[in-house]
């Protein structure tokens, strides 16, 4: 928009004066109204009382001057401005304003008469006019022209909307009536100068005060009297500032001023709609002032001063911020300017106006799409552009200079850049930039939008095309750019003769080049396409600019490929006005950088290829030379006729002694190589020691025209085993062959191991050497063995091609990699080579093995199963079937399925102080011959030896992974070592179950009484003594075997851990300690008394034992040696024993005098602190019958026990009885359960008692 005057295409703003308020300079220059508006009638509004100044004058001129919206964005939103005002366009401005004549001078008599003709009496009466009107003579557009950019300045920058006087308002006792006058007088005398200049310019007055209301309270009353006298509002045009206020106070004092003020701007410029649109309304044209005598007679049509009424109209508009009424005016405006009989047919091309009237029709255009944009209606301000773009592209076919020639592209590229700095000062917020989101309260993130979908007055299913869209500014500025470039085409294609300045031109060809070319906004021929040694128009530069400013656009919306190609331009350009240098800036980084390589854009590669090539050799940058060579020699990329590509002399035309000797490092993934190269090994597997065949291969992909390559070496890095392998280049080491040197051919060589030069490089490397000269279109394939010190995984992973000349060394690396296509093994010889596809998915990996070991391992005393707590011993046998004597060293691991291990001994061992671990002193044994492990020392051919480790089993059962590995080396070969792993399941079970019954007795003990003091004997804290109840209890444990062979037991016993309750505990066993057999799934029984005695009397918590229980045993097939036994402990849960409650006891046995009678005796037990009373009754039954009591009551006294006895004669044999005998203790009210002892079953109806068939009692 620079080629614009500012007036014409800047946004309109309500203009606000400000007079009398600080001395800060205006926020731009404007020239004089004399200067602009020239005219006797000018009014000068001006004051005798000094402008207010100081900081709170400051201040607050600074608060005003932020609210001034010329910088502000072109759009409607709200949130751009501060509560929601409009934009305003403030001047600051001292004491004296002078305003612009609102009539033009009458003309002088002179005017308008030849020389030599009589003077002629002046009229007294002159219709006079605007200044700036068609109809006054001396305006700029007299009389035929439409509209000037002076009619926007003068309401933008000299006839204010708002006058706005700022005043001191002190508070003097003694000068406040003075004080007052002078302000009333001042104030008046303003008002009375802005009505003498009959414009409707509002008046506000802004007084500052010293002091506040509460200091001087006259000064309400002062106030009033000022508004009196002046008639002034005081809602919008008398306000007061009060002393002492904060820069906060003073910006919400701005708002609430401007906020009153924007009705009166809004009415002001409606006001002069209304004057428009009545004089638009007469439909005839007024009379000049004084009719034209000069250049033609020809006065405005009224389709012109329609076009004029129209502008004016939208831009009242806009001044209220109406844009949609703006866009109704300019359309009307665009329409009559082209319309049949518009003025653009009217108006010859050949005449100033025409220019003229095409500037304003671009200002209108303009304005209208700016509209759009403001109401967001993007498509149709695209349609706008297009539909404007069609019209004047047909308008200056048909009635111009046409559109092939400069001046028209020169106008397409101006207007592609006015719709993008529309979009930019627009700020539209589809475009908004959103990455990084720097808005906290942004809910949603989204990626950059490139264009703005359709509005809604578009249907939805409506087909647009992609034209139609509005993308963002860098589309527009990518179309300037390329229509600027077709201007320099054209304007480079203007003949020589019309290309000479018009003082060195005839006349005839100054008159056939102002009716040939278009000149609007744009240089003559001359200056467009200057001579050499002239100085013109710069194309590059207006090129380049515009470039920039797209790739920005571009760039900050993520479209690298954009970017890439108006780079590309931008340095063709560049190259075009041969500034070498600038455009090498430009291509280096594209080059390195673009996306074209790897999309295989192959012809955009090239051609930046190339242009980069050319700037180096225009630079003289040698290594951007070499580089470019490089790849240049690729066949895919294009090549130049009578340009033969050498690599190994493409330097030799630059001096040596101002360059020296470049190295240039490449990277095959960053540019196109031409040679390439593959590694394969013939076998997915190999063996430690063992050859293993291997190929490089080197493919040239370069132009058949080139020269060839010679390589220094070729380097292949492995991960792995292996360090490298380096092929050198050595024509001298080359095998004789008949075959031409061109032709593909496959080359055996053998390798060198190198040794490690140091410390910290401990793997192998592998180094040959071979004829490396590569001619275009050869795959020169290198086939060798390779063999490998230690086991594992290699991989091929980087390959490194090396040129070395006297005037450059050349480095150029590339990842190898098996993607796509499968591994290919070539075969052939000298005379031709052919590819095979090896079956497998990657070549350049390989597993290599450790040499198969010969060494056998055994087990010769396994057993299928193990028993916990057991001591093992294990015999571990290796047997020698190599070729030859061989060190072995062994090394064992126990590990159990949570990761423990075991602990072992090896039995050469035994006699250590300590227990070895698998990882403990082995390392020590087997340092003697360099391997780490336990030592076996030499075997020889075909001998065996044995080892034997000893260890204990697990306490729980378990499973544990036996492994058993033996490293060795034969003497022979002490730096390869060789391995042998054996696994075996030991498996360990428990070899016993129990399960147990826990039986309550009757203590033979007499309880002790209450009523006596018990002695506690000597006092000694070691020893416990108890004198509570006593408790007998019977404890049965039933054993089961779970082995698989017969166990013997030695022993048995219970294990006490704790006793809670305050009690103690003493066992005795029932059953003598000697060996028994066990046979599998055999039950066996072993009783254990228990002795309950509470501390004292006074202990009534219930007892608790926690036991285990603990068998001595060994295996049957052992030797007798207590070495061999083992102790396996059970767990028995806990058994609790209550004691503080009573019960009862039943105890069975035969009458020893009567045959068939049992003796039942009855223990009732009182622990308690009560004296109890219970209730006894017998229930008769057909099984038996009995002697004693029926019904009994029984009185127990506290800490007693007593017996009753009832005889039994059973009247059943061979068969369970069950006496019921019901016992009700009545203090509680509870039946008491009888308990059964030794001999006895307890079942839900009471105990029960086995009758023999002899009679009497036993246990079944």
């Amino acid at each position: 928009m620079d080629a614009y005057p500012p007036d014409y295409v800047a946004h309109n703003l309500p203009l606000i004066v400000v007079s009398g308020l600080g001395s800060t300079p205006e926020l731009e220059s404007i020239p004089a109204v004399h200067d602009v508006l020239p005219g006797r009638g000018a009014t000068t509004i001006s004051s005798e009382l000094p402008p207010v100044t100081g900081e709170r004058a400051d201040q607050l001129l600074d608060e005003f001057l932020n609210a001034d919206g010329r910088d502000a964005p072109w759009n409607g939103r709200p949130g751009n401005r501060r509560g929601g005002l409009i934009g305003f366009r403030l001047r600051a401005v001292g004491r004296d304003f002078t305003l612009p004549p609102q009539k033009a001078d009458p003309p002088q008599a002179s005017d308008g008469t030849s020389p030599g003709s009589p003077t002629i009496t002046p009229i007294p009466n002159w219709i006079l006019h605007s200044p700036i009107s068609p109809l006054s003579p001396g305006s700029p557009i007299f009389p035929d022209g439409v509209m000037t950019p002076l009619w926007v300045a003068k309401h933008q920058h000299y006839v204010p909307s708002v006058f706005m006087s700022f005043f001191s308002f002190t508070s003097d006792p003694n000068r406040n009536s003075l004080h007052d006058n002078q302000l009333k007088t001042e104030i008046n005398n303003i008002r009375g100068q802005l009505q003498k200049s009959d414009y409707k310019t509002r008046y506000v007055v802004v007084l500052l005060s010293d002091k506040t209301i509460l200091e001087a309270p006259d000064i309400e009353e002062r106030l009033a009297t000022i508004r009196r006298a002046t008639g002034l509002d005081p809602k919008n045009s008398l306000f007061f500032l009060p002393p002492n206020t904060s820069r906060v106070e003073l910006s919400s004092f701005v708002h609430s001023v401007m906020t009153a003020l924007q009705p009166l701007c809004v009415e002001y410029y409606r006001d002069l709609t209304k004057h428009a649109r009545r004089k638009k309304g007469r439909g005839q044209i007024p009379p000049p002032t004084a009719p034209p005598t000069k250049g033609t007679s020809q006065t405005l049509s009224n389709q012109g001063w329609g076009v004029r009424y129209d502008f004016k109209l939208g831009t009242f508009a806009e001044f209220r911020q109406e844009m949609d009424a703006a866009q109704r005016h300019y359309g009307f405006a665009l329409d009559t300017l082209f319309g049949p009989d518009g003025v653009f047919e009217t108006t010859a091309s050949w005449s100033p106006r025409w220019d003229e009237t095409r500037l304003l029709a671009d200002t209108i255009a303009l304005r209208s799409v700016r509209c759009q944009l403001w109401n967001n209606l993007p498509t149709s301000a695209v349609q706008t552009w297009l539909h404007y773009r069609a019209k004047m592209r047909d308008l200056v076919d048909r009635r111009g200079k046409g559109s092939a020639n400069y001046g028209w592209e020169a106008w397409e590229s101006r207007w592609a850049k006015i719709m993008a700095q529309l979009i930019q000062r627009a700020e539209l917020p589809i475009f908004a930039i959103m990455d990084p989101i720097k808005d906290a309260n942004a809910l949603l993130e989204r990626a950059n939008m490139l264009f703005s979908p359709a509005e809604r007055a578009f249907p939805v299913g409506e087909r647009l095309s992609p034209w139609n869209f509005l993308h963002h500014a860098g589309y527009w500025l990518r179309l300037s750019a390329d229509h600027a470039t077709r201007r320099r085409i054209l304007a480079e294609d203007i003949p020589e003769e019309d290309r000479t300045p018009p003082g060195l031109s005839p006349a005839t060809q100054v008159a056939h080049r102002y009716g040939t070319y278009d000149h609007y906004l744009v240089p003559e021929p001359h200056v467009e396409c200057p001579l050499p040694g002239n100085e013109g128009f710069d194309h590059c530069s207006e090129i380049v600019d515009t470039l920039n400013q797209s790739i920005s656009e571009y760039y900050a919306r993520g479209q690298q490929r954009m970017v890439d190609q108006l780079s590309l331009n931008a340095a063709k350009s560049f190259i075009h006005a041969r500034r070498y240098g600038e455009a090498f800036n430009i291509l280096r980084p594209l080059w390195e950088g673009m996306s074209w390589r790897k999309e295989r854009w192959w012809a955009l590669v090239s051609e930046v290829g190339w242009a980069l090539h050319e700037c180096a050799l225009q630079v003289h940058d040698p290594e951007t030379i070499v580089v470019t060579e490089w790849e240049l020699l690729s066949k895919v990329l294009k090549t130049k006729s009578g340009y033969r590509l050498n690599l190994m002399t493409c330097l030799n035309s630059f001096p040596i002694e101002g360059f020296g000797k470049p190295t240039v490092v490449l990277s095959a993934e960053d540019v196109t190589s031409c040679l390439s190269v593959c590694f394969a090994f013939s076998e997915s597997e190999g063996h430690v020691g063992e050859p293993l065949p291997s190929q490089i291969a080197v493919t040239s992909r370069a132009h058949s025209s080139s020269a060839p390559i010679t390589l220094s070496n070729i380097l292949i890095q492995f991960k792995g085993c292996i360090s490298e392998i380096q092929l050198l280049h050595d024509i001298t080491n080359t095998q004789p062959t008949t075959t031409p040197a061109k032709s593909s051919s496959n080359i055996k060589l053998t390798l060198e191991e190198s040794t490690p030069t140091s410390r910290s490089e401990q793997k192998p490397r592998w180094v040959g050497s071979s004829d490396l000269t590569v001619y275009p279109d050869q795959t020169k394939v290198f086939t060798f063995p390779v063999f490998f010190r230690e086991a594992g995984d290699v991989t091929a992973v980087r390959s490194t091609l090396e040129v070395e000349t006297d005037r450059f060394d050349l480095v150029c690396s590339s990842a190898i990699t098996d993607i796509g296509d499968m591994p290919v093994w070539w075969t052939g010889g000298q005379a031709g080579i052919k590819p095979k596809r090896l079956n497998r998915d990657s070549g350049t990996a390989i597993k290599i093995l450790p040499k198969p070991p010969k060494m056998e391992i055994r087990l010769p005393n396994l057993l299928e199963q193990y028993y916990t707590d057991e001591s093992l011993a294990l015999d571990i046998e290796i047997h020698n079937k190599e070729e030859e004597d061989t060190e072995a060293v062994l090394e064992v691991r126990l590990l159990g399925r949570s990761k423990d291990t075991l602990e072992f001994l090896w039995a050469s061992q035994e006699g250590s102080p300590q227990a070895e671990l698998d990882t403990a002193s082995e390392d020590d044994d087997g340092s003697q011959i360099g391997l780490p492990g336990h030592l076996v020392g030499q075997v020889a051919r075909n001998a065996k030896r044995t080892e034997t480790i000893k260890f204990k089993a697990p306490s729980e059962p378990s499973d544990y992974a036996l492994e058993i590995k033996v490293l060795y080396h034969v003497l022979s070969d002490r730096d390869i070592p060789i391995s042998k792993t054996l696994i075996a399941d030991l498996i360990f079970v428990g070899p016993f179950e129990a399960s147990y019954d826990f039986i309550a007795r009757v203590h033979p003990d007499p309880w002790p009484s209450f009523f006596e003091v018990q002695d506690d004997g000597p006092s000694n804290a070691s020893s416990v003594v108890a004198h509570g109840v006593a408790q007998k209890w019977q404890l049965k444990a039933k054993i089961a075997s779970f082995a698989e062979e017969a166990l013997v037991i030695h022993d048995m016993g219970l294990n006490l851990h704790a006793v809670h309750g305050g009690a103690v505990c003493t066992i005795s066993k029932e059953f003598l300690s000697v060996d028994a057999d066990i046979a599998p799934q055999e039950l066996q029984e072993r009783s254990f008394c228990l002795d309950m005695r509470k501390l004292n009397l006074e202990e009534r918590r219930s007892s608790a034992l926690d036991m285990s229980l603990s068998i001595t045993w060994r295996r049957k097939s052992s030797s007798i040696d207590e070495s061999q036994a083992a102790t396996s402990t059970l767990a028995i849960p806990r058994l609790h024993v209550p004691s503080s409650e009573p019960r009862v006891l039943a105890t069975a046995y035969p009458s020893p005098s009567v045959t068939s009678l049992i003796h039942l005796d009855y223990t009732l037990e009182n622990p308690t602190m009560h004296f109890l009373t219970f209730e006894l009754n017998m229930e008769a039954s057909e099984e038996f019958g009995f002697s004693g009591p029926k019904l009994r009551a029984l009185h127990l006294l506290p800490m007693s026990r007593q017996s009753v006895r009832y005889n039994i004669l059973p009247l059943v044999s061979g068969a369970w009885i069950t006496p019921q005998l019901r016992v009700v203790d009545r203090y509680f009210n509870k039946t008491l359960k009888v308990l059964g002892t030794e001999g006895m079953r307890v079942d839900k109806k009471g105990v029960m008692i086995w009758v023999d068939i002899e009679g009497g009692t036993g246990e079944r």
